[in-house]
């Protein structure tokens, strides 16, 4: 196994053992249950939908600032360092435990929200609705870049606090900054309503993934010059 494998194993470890792992996937679901068990018509189901994934986001978030600053801490970031593993791979292996675990919430409030969303006579193209929820994955993606950002410099709960303002603040900035681009959670509030919402769904995740990969690679240069 590698060394990327070895540290995202056992960020998945810490994560189930402190719970954090159930929270973020019962956000998620929760989310999904929520508009399945509560009949409502379609654009509310929608906004329903839309609110408790950005919720579900803005909590990975603050989940992920507050991991990566707990093992700093705690000394077991130092502890893997002195056991000649990167530092930077000490974060990838944070990255890739934490988006998997979101990735996984995610598809499953995809498909709840479709089964509540998918009544008869709803105008819904399953296809923009797949590709709209791996738009929103994108950009789940980028907060979790930007709490692992978050926990590189400052204490757990100052990371938490920051990471998830942060995430609302970035959330309603990129609608505040033009609001004709629609961002992912807007695009589903939107789905039935929109001439073309495959091409608006694969700019979000192109966004999402141009923001993480640049979060993640200043992540990458700070944790290089801060104490472990």
């Amino acid at each position: 196994m590698s060394q990327t494998g070895v540290v995202a194993w056992l960020a998945l470890r810490e994560l189930w053992i402190t719970f954090r792992l159930l929270i973020l996937l019962a956000l998620y679901v929760g989310a999904g249950a929520a508009v399945a068990l509560l009949p409502a018509p379609l654009s509310t189901t929608l906004l329903r939908l839309a609110i408790g994934v950005a919720a579900a986001m803005v909590a990975g978030a603050a989940i992920a600032g507050w991991s990566l600053s707990r093992e700093r801490t705690l000394g077991r970031a130092a502890w893997l360092a002195t056991r000649s593993i990167p530092r930077g791979t000490i974060l990838v292996g944070w990255f890739a435990a934490l988006t998997l675990v979101s990735i996984i919430g995610i598809a499953a409030v995809g498909v709840l929200g479709w089964l509540a969303a998918s009544t008869p006579g709803a105008s819904l193209d399953p296809l923009a609705f797949g590709l709209t929820f791996a738009a929103i994955a994108c950009g789940a993606i980028g907060l979790l870049a930007l709490g692992l950002l978050a926990g590189t410099l400052l204490r757990p709960s100052a990371a938490a606090v920051v990471a998830a303002v942060a995430g609302v603040s970035l959330a309603v900035a990129a609608w505040v900054a033009d609001p004709r681009v629609a961002s992912p959670l807007e695009l589903l509030t939107q789905l039935p309503q929109l001439p073309s919402p495959i091409s608006v769904a694969v700019q979000g995740a192109g966004a999402g993934l141009a923001v993480a990969a640049l979060l993640l690679l200043l992540a990458r240069v700070v944790i290089d010059r801060v104490d472990l």
